[in-house]
């Protein structure tokens, strides 16, 4: 989407969709959208087995090693409804502040320096060395999932405050909207607070709150019709 007529039109079309539902009101997340390296972490028993890039969608490098390197990723899940087995997705990414501190860190030792945050987390994620990684002070927000045994909640939003109490940072600025005037506004706020967040982003990502309705509404070939980038 990139414009307010683009989130109308999409909101329309899911009012559209559940227009035989009488009464139902449609209630959407709205979040950051972070420029890093998504990432998926399986867990089995709370524990953290294995983590990789998303690669293609579904197939991705294994990375492991240097993801239990990174503060913000739990190594042991807590909680009484952790499921028995959960792959938490999200956003590997540098704050401008370690990233300015890596270069110039580079530049004092005569070595070539990064272009922009993302790629060096990137690039860092990739080292052969994960103690290379650990050094860069790399950082994660959980916000979505893939593969599990049982979800903690049925909605987007309670999802991903589960991911909270699991021990994961999620972002702060995810919120739950009712309309297209609350998407703008939110993403207006967002903006506002754009230059002072400490790291990129790139958009703001909507997503139909109720995991029930997200089944109903679908995809269309690899993308869900019930999530939206603004």
């Amino acid at each position: 989407a990139f414009s307010d007529e683009d989130l109308s039109d999409f909101v329309g079309r899911a009012q559209k969709f559940f227009a035989k539902d009488v009464a139902l009101e449609i209630a959407f997340t709205a979040e950051p959208k972070i420029d890093g390296l998504s990432a998926s972490l399986r867990y089995e028993n709370g524990i953290f087995v294995q983590g990789a890039t998303r690669g293609d969608g579904s197939e991705g490098e294994d990375i492991t090693e240097n993801l239990k390197t990174i503060k913000d990723i739990p190594l042991k899940l807590v909680g009484d409804d952790v499921p028995a087995v959960f792959e938490v997705r999200g956003e590997v990414y540098m704050s401008h502040a370690d990233f300015e501190a890596l270069n110039k860190k580079l530049e004092a030792e005569g070595k070539q320096t990064y272009v922009n945050p993302r790629n060096t987390a990137a690039g860092s994620l990739r080292q052969l060395d994960s103690n290379i990684t650990a050094s860069r002070n790399l950082k994660f927000f959980a916000y979505a999932w893939g593969d599990y045994s049982a979800l903690p909640a049925d909605t987007q939003m309670g999802v991903v405050k589960a991911f909270s109490r699991w021990g994961f940072k999620v972002n702060p600025l995810m919120r739950c909207v009712k309309s297209v005037e609350d998407m703008v506004a939110h993403h207006t706020l967002i903006g506002e607070q754009r230059a002072t967040l400490g790291y990129d982003i790139d958009g703001v990502v909507y997503k139909l709150d109720r995991l029930d309705l997200q089944a109903r509404w679908g995809f269309v070939a690899r993308a869900p019709r019930w999530a939206i980038a603004f």
